[in-house]
């Protein structure tokens, strides 16, 4: 099911699976969201949870038990329901079932509300935890955005600016998609990164220093597409092809993906979340048309 909110100034299109935006139009007409296809990638903007990223051995540790876990969580394959819909917003909620609770042995709910404010998309989250006893989770969003005019014969398809912000300072990711303790610095010039074809060979720019709260999206020609602000402490950035493709990934997270060979428990993970029975989690990042 596609649910639409038709606004002044920002057109959207969600989807009942995933809650996955996808669709994300100025006034104009003008797309700012990828649209999918598999040559590149054929997502959007899922919705990573309970863990964003690769677990080890594709396994959660909760609690001496393993539980299978697919890449970037579950709940970007399931299909949520419609809580309700306004002028200038959608809210869905995805519930636990006993299908998750093979896979995560918590119940839970999970809702995500677009709201549309002037020219920017406002993304909250609220995880309700059912459960009696302390639920352990991360979460993060994925969106990609259209680098207009893309050519893979050209030396910069777009830029990552970041205003009055340090030297990125990236953990490596190994090839079969897990974290790597060594630390590489991503150098920005007056705080821009390029994006070239060779920008994300090393897979994702992956910082979890916590500095970043807004990354600023730029055309080639330098001019704004779109900001995305954030409070999370993680904050991926990702193009397939090693950068020569017509759309870049940023992606705010609480958390990260697992380190090779490290069997710890989800509780002991970086950046988990953690929310006692009965209690509710939320957060909003935001993104804004320019």
């Amino acid at each position: 099911m596609i649910y639409e909110l038709n606004a002044d100034r920002l057109h959207i299109k969600v989807c009942s699976k995933g809650a996955e935006l996808q669709s994300l139009k100025r006034k104009d007409g003008t797309e700012l969201l990828w649209q999918g296809d598999a040559e590149y990638w054929d997502g959007q903007s899922p919705l990573l949870f309970p863990f964003p990223g690769k677990s080890w051995e594709d396994k959660l540790r909760i609690d001496g038990e393993e539980y299978t876990m697919p890449k970037h969580g579950f709940a970007c394959n399931m299909e949520f329901e419609l809580v309700e819909q306004t002028d200038n917003s959608i809210t869905l909620k995805l519930t636990d079932t006993p299908e998750t609770l093979k896979m995560f042995p918590f119940r839970f709910e999970l809702e995500v509300t677009y709201t549309v404010v002037g020219s920017s998309l406002n993304i909250g989250w609220k995880v309700n935890n059912k459960s009696e006893g302390t639920m352990y989770f991360m979460i993060g969003a994925h969106p990609a955005f259209n680098l207009p005019g893309f050519n893979p014969n050209d030396k910069i398809h777009g830029y990552i600016y970041t205003e009055n912000a340090p030297d990125m300072q990236s953990n490596v990711v190994l090839p079969d998609g897990y974290c790597h303790d060594e630390i590489e610095t991503v150098e920005l010039n007056e705080g821009q990164l390029p994006i070239t074809n060779h920008t994300f060979d090393c897979d994702t720019i992956l910082d979890q220093t916590g500095r970043f709260n807004e990354i600023i999206l730029l055309s080639k020609e330098k001019m704004p597409l779109v900001r995305v602000n954030f409070n999370m402490p993680v904050l991926a950035i990702w193009a397939p092809c090693g950068g020569a493709a017509p759309f870049v990934c940023i992606e705010p997270w609480y958390g990260i993906c697992d380190r090779f060979q490290d069997p710890r428990e989800l509780k002991d993970r970086n950046h988990v979340i953690s929310v006692l029975g009965g209690d509710v989690w939320s957060n909003t990042y935001t993104i804004t048309a320019l």
